[in-house]
């Protein structure tokens, strides 16, 4: 569990600005289900360091955050990610990681 939270936090540093990727993109990574993703980043203590804010659901809509889901948003919009709606990120501001890496 310790090496995939690790693992995590590295990923988490690879979403790019302006971006999010889902917790099925990191699950898929990860060799893990998107809920235990959920609880793993619902840990994250470095909130500044770790920008677990830029992770969505597979739909788009914002999912939890430790410091509520208006502040996630405001966050998000700060950055330059594009919604499509009051609580969903347009697909243009969605980045699979497994692309990325690949």
């Amino acid at each position: 569990m310790l090496r995939r939270l690790e693992l995590l936090k590295e990923l988490l540093l690879l979403i790019p600005l302006g971006k999010v990727t889902t917790y099925s993109s990191l699950a898929s990574l990860l060799g893990t289900h998107p809920r235990a993703v959920g609880a793993m980043l619902a840990r994250n203590e470095d909130l500044v360091v770790y920008p677990c804010h830029r992770v969505v659901m597979s739909d788009g809509r914002l999912g939890g955050y430790a410091l509520g889901k208006e502040f996630k948003r405001r966050l998000l919009e700060l950055e330059g990610v594009k919604f499509c709606g009051p609580e969903r990120v347009c697909k243009e501001s969605v980045v699979d990681l497994k692309e990325l890496l690949s």
